[in-house]
């Protein structure tokens, strides 16, 4: 997705933007377990920790078609 469509979703469900490169832009969720899910526009990531987000890690992966 891009910048206007990451802000439009991350206001609209709480969310944070983050630049992934390349003009690619994800919607982050902190959880309270120090986890992170990342929502693009064809899939959703939970990540261990940033790390493993900066690294592109994913402990599990859905794929959105």
């Amino acid at each position: 997705m891009d910048e206007e469509q990451a802000n439009a979703v991350a206001e609209a469900l709480g969310g944070d933007t983050w630049q992934s490169g390349g003009d690619i832009w994800l919607v982050l969720f902190r959880r309270a377990d120090g986890k992170l899910v990342a929502l693009s526009d064809d899939t959703v990531c939970e990540y261990g920790s940033e790390e493993d987000l900066a690294e592109s890690r994913p402990r599990v992966s859905i794929v959105l078609h």
